[in-house]
């Protein structure tokens, strides 16, 4: 590759651009579950929890919106995350390994809906799935 070509592909690299803010209502929407991550714990990037991220993109806002919701890496009948796993039809017994390979096979690509509500923090005012709200189709 020449130096000219590989000096633009990292200048198109360092590109981004500024958009405006995406407003979503509080209420009932529809979406789709894009991704799946579990972030654990790392002093040194400031986690001190183990979380099982999830991405939803919002189908019925205009753009689309990617909304994230975390879970704490628990799973057991009563737990946040296994209450939602049982929903999506995973079945699990206590002493059950469950990898994030499983969770993700179970969730990515499904369509759900769910209740928003926005909540104002410092950094302004955000959309935040409720949690117990999401239902599979």
């Amino acid at each position: 590759m020449n130096k000219e070509k590989e000096t633009e592909e990292n200048e198109a690299e360092d590109i981004i651009i500024v958009t405006e803010p995406i407003k979503i209502e509080d209420g009932k929407h529809e979406g789709k579950i894009v991704n799946v991550v579990r972030n654990l714990p790392n002093t040194e990037e400031g986690r001190i929890y183990d979380y099982i991220d999830i991405g939803v993109d919002v189908l019925d806002v205009k753009k689309e919106p990617t909304l994230r919701i975390g879970f704490p890496t628990n799973i057991s009948e009563l737990s946040v995350l296994g209450r939602l796993l049982k929903k999506a039809g995973l079945d699990f017994t206590e002493g059950q390994k469950i990898t994030t390979s499983d969770i993700k096979d179970n969730l990515i690509d499904r369509e759900i809906t769910f209740l928003t509500k926005n909540e104002k923090t410092e950094s302004g005012e955000f959309a935040r799935i409720l949690r117990d709200t999401i239902e599979f189709k």
